[in-house]
């Protein structure tokens, strides 16, 4: 193959990589992440520290222990524009605290209903 062929592969390569690439959304932005806050105690089933409901969910979930990280989780996944939904007091308040909209549930069985919305 000569020095153009390859050029003119080459460049048939990047433009079906730069196509393929493309966003879904039709605005031209891809559809928001999701993620979870519940608070760890709210999250557990029984014995299990998690309850099983949401191990089958897509979102990124996160399970405060205290009030401070219930805050973190909240403003890290604000600033990474995730659509986040809240359970639990201690998560609820982070939200509100923050200033952050989130779409607040009454516990686990919400929030993973939210998720699938």
């Amino acid at each position: 193959m000569t020095v153009l062929g390859l050029f003119i592969g080459a460049l048939l390569a990047a433009g079906a990589v730069a196509i393929g690439a493309a966003p879904d959304a039709p605005s031209g932005r891809s559809a928001p992440r999701t993620a979870i806050v519940v608070d760890a105690a709210a999250a557990r089933d029984g014995r299990t520290l998690v309850d099983p409901r949401l191990r089958d969910v897509a979102a990124d979930i996160r399970l405060p222990r205290t009030a401070a990280e219930a805050r973190t989780d909240v403003r890290y996944f604000d600033a990474q524009d995730y659509r986040i939904v809240v359970a639990g007091p201690r998560s609820t308040a982070a939200a509100h605290a923050a200033g952050v909209t989130a779409q607040e549930t009454g516990g686990v069985a919400g929030a993973v209903a939210a998720v699938r919305r």
